[in-house]
């Protein structure tokens, strides 16, 4: 690895399973320091101990201004009073309820753990950014902002809203040197995505395989996303490479926003000539 991090610290939110994991892994692999936190206990030692030394957990729910707290204090102490990049990754999935039978806490408790969160700890954040004199913050989206009916309705429009905060804190935070955007993976098979789908977890790792597949037919690409890929990403906007880069959604799905893949067109064209051939039987 080139070590593009070398020197820096990170704090990294919902890490402790999917794409998070693969961040904090390339972000160690990248130099950096990093602490990362999930609600899992177990779960988070599990993944400081495969990735090493330089991975820190803390078990947090970002939910909850305490525990962001206390999350901003640890990363301070392991940076030497610095967080030079935040990543808020944290969201659940929602069920694909809808709307009329949609309980009102349930509303709260998503709209509290998708965006909430993010407005929670990029407040903390930002503090210490600005006394620093700057930073990096880059806040996870998804595809779902940009694709209505992609997605339960109300995660969609709530990761709309984290893309256009995203958005709204680059001009606030500029003055700061502060810069603040989003990635937005499109449909990558991890086990939260797989939990919003209603995926037991004893079927989870087959389910796994089998998505594969069926992304890679519908991303005009031809393969699945990665954590990997994502993880790439979270590098760049944590490197100096992108020291001219705030504001921005940068959108990672293998070209699923752009149009239908060319084996899907071949599927839906089939599909036509079928329907036109059986016309007057």
């Amino acid at each position: 690895m080139t070590q593009r991090l070398a020197g820096k610290t990170a704090l990294i939110t919902g890490a402790t399973s999917g794409m998070g994991v693969d961040v904090v892994r390339r972000f160690v692999e990248e130099g950096a320091k990093v602490l990362f936190c999930g609600r899992s206990a177990e779960a988070g030692a599990a993944v400081a101990a495969e990735i090493g030394a330089a991975a820190h957990f803390m078990r947090a729910d970002v939910t909850q201004e305490a525990d962001v707290i206390a999350l901003v204090k640890a990363a301070q102490d392991l940076g030497g009073g610095r967080i030079d990049f935040l990543f808020n990754n944290a969201a659940p999935a929602t069920r694909d309820t809808p709307i009329t039978a949609l309980p009102a806490e349930e509303i709260a408790a998503a709209s509290m753990a998708i965006f909430g969160s993010v407005v929670l700890v990029t407040k903390h954040v930002a503090a210490v950014m600005q006394a620093q004199g700057g930073g990096s913050i880059l806040n996870n989206g998804s595809t779902a902002a940009h694709r209505a009916n992609s997605s339960p309705s109300l995660y969609s429009a709530l990761k709309a809203a984290v893309c256009h905060f995203t958005r709204c804190m680059a001009l606030e935070l500029a003055d700061y040197r502060i810069r603040v955007n989003t990635v937005s993976p499109g449909a990558i098979p991890t086990p939260i995505f797989l939990q919003s789908l209603g995926i037991p977890a004893a079927q989870q790792e087959q389910a796994l395989a089998a998505l594969q597949g069926v992304f890679a037919r519908a991303m005009p690409i031809g393969r699945a996303g990665t954590g990997d890929d994502i993880a790439a990403a979270a590098v760049f906007f944590a490197s100096d490479e992108s020291a001219y880069v705030t504001g921005q959604d940068l959108v990672v799905d293998g070209g699923l926003t752009a149009g239908l893949s060319n084996a899907a067109k071949r599927g839906q064209a089939d599909m036509m000539r079928a329907v036109l051939a059986n016309l007057g039987n």
